[in-house]
């Protein structure tokens, strides 16, 4: 007997930000390779232009290139990668308002709604939402300065609910908790190795993560 098809259904991601940065620097930020390495991949290299290339790498697991079908300068940039068979179009596009840059990003695809694409459907939400943050953080307090990246990573077989309880509760990330942590507000706290952080938290969405400024990490993002 054979399984049942699963019906095809249209995922869209749309997160945008506003940034105090020139729309021309936002430009480079996104269009350049020794600018995206300081915001977004670890490595990073662009072939320029529509029909042109954009590869980005995270270590040997995650990375790829993908042909550029837009190219318009300060205005719109997209590429097409393939993502477990499919078709996946990111576009970003700038606008100029008040002497500030918006950037709008899209995401978008055709999925069959299994377990596994609604996994990477809403990590790749998650984590459009931190690159976001982390490209207005590079160019409004960083711009021009190349990022050292820590990146640690741990296969738990744990529910996603159950790890976020254990590393927010006290003796977890921190010694007294993340339960302080409220967007867009300051926060003083003390980790459980005994570093004392001190910074603005970014966004707080469990259970997922949370994003924070650390002062002593030169107004780093952890």
């Amino acid at each position: 007997m054979s399984e049942p098809k699963l019906e095809e259904k249209k995922l869209v991601i749309e997160k945008q930000i506003e940034i105090a940065a020139p729309i021309e620097r936002v430009w480079k930020a996104i269009s350049e390779g020794n600018e995206l390495v300081r915001w977004f991949p670890l490595e990073a290299r662009v072939e320029p232009g529509a029909g042109g290339k954009i590869s980005l790498s995270w270590g040997p697991d995650w990375e790829g290139s993908a042909p550029i079908d837009v190219w318009e300068p300060n205005k719109r940039l997209q590429w097409t990668q393939t993502v477990a068979g499919q078709p996946v179009v990111i576009e970003f596009t700038l606008e100029l308002r008040g002497g500030k840059t918006m950037v709008r990003i899209v995401q978008s695809s055709f999925a069959t709604g299994s377990d596994w694409e609604n996994e990477y459907f809403g990590s790749t939400e998650y984590g459009w939402g931190f690159m976001l943050v982390n490209l207005r953080h590079y160019l409004e307090r960083h711009a021009g300065v190349a990022r050292v990246v820590a990146w640690p990573r741990f296969k738990v077989e744990m529910p996603r609910e159950r790890i976020w309880e254990k590393l927010t509760a006290p003796g977890g990330i921190f010694r007294k908790g993340a339960g302080s942590l409220s967007e867009a507000e300051r926060y003083s706290l003390c980790t459980a190795t005994g570093e004392d952080w001190a910074g603005q938290a970014q966004f707080v969405l469990p259970p997922r993560g949370f994003c924070v400024t650390v002062d002593s990490f030169n107004d780093g993002l952890a």
